[in-house]
């Protein structure tokens, strides 16, 4: 499953846009290896398409256009005379390709910028311009921000994790903490319990084969005294 997640994320464009309804071009394989519809990359386009339904040994089809519109070659730029530094464009950036804090001025690192357009609807002064580029720039800094944004969701997914096991053996230790305060508030009488337990064993013997039952029943008289 693996191999074929690979294969089909290698046709992918890796824009990361999440036109496809799934967060970025990795996340969209692995959904198609899975079964999900994968006509679903218009920015891909056709091609893209076609080489996918080969990989996966589907009939080939036509790219759903109500995921929409396709993407050209481009990155964002921020103007930095109108950025109020709020970070949202930052918050909604998937490859971390813009820079800056609060109320300061941000800026686009170009040569990791997709040309996703998911910094523009977020912006609430329209600071930002799309900037045409040639489709090696276009390809070289995609490529590049892949890498980033699968080690991002990887690095994200073991932070999950490993919250979901520290949650895990904090309730653990909470039961075992409970169990153990419960245990120590007993009032048991250890000889009586010792006592009991001989006495149990020794009436259980009673239904084995050759069992001396009186000399049991001495033992347990014994016992008991």
């Amino acid at each position: 499953m693996s191999n074929l997640i690979e294969l089909i994320n290698a046709e992918l464009p890796q824009y990361q846009c999440g036109r496809c309804d799934t967060p970025g071009c990795k996340p969209y394989a692995i959904s198609i290896a899975e079964g999900a519809p994968h006509n679903r990359c218009v920015p891909g386009g056709q091609q893209t398409l076609d080489n996918i339904s080969a990989i996966i040994d589907r009939d080939s089809t036509t790219i759903d256009d109500g995921y929409g519109p396709a993407l050209t070659d481009q990155i964002a730029n921020i103007v930095e005379e109108d950025c109020i530094g709020c970070t949202k464009c930052i918050d909604a950036c998937p490859v971390d390709a813009i820079v800056g804090a609060a109320n300061l001025m941000h800026s686009v690192i170009e040569d990791m910028c997709t040309g996703c357009e998911l910094c523009i609807e977020p912006c609430p002064v329209d600071c930002i311009d799309l900037i045409p580029v040639n489709i090696r720039e276009s390809k070289n800094a995609r490529n590049k921000s892949e890498q980033f944004f699968n080690l991002k969701n990887f690095l994200n997914d073991r932070k999950i994790n490993n919250s979901k096991l520290s949650r895990n053996i904090k309730l653990n230790l909470d039961i075992a903490n409970s169990i153990n305060s419960k245990i120590s508030k007993r009032s048991i009488d250890k000889n009586i319990s010792l006592k009991n337990l001989q006495i149990d064993i020794l009436e259980k013997s009673k239904k084995e084969k050759n069992a001396d039952l009186d000399h049991i029943d001495q033992l347990i008289s014994k016992i008991k005294l």
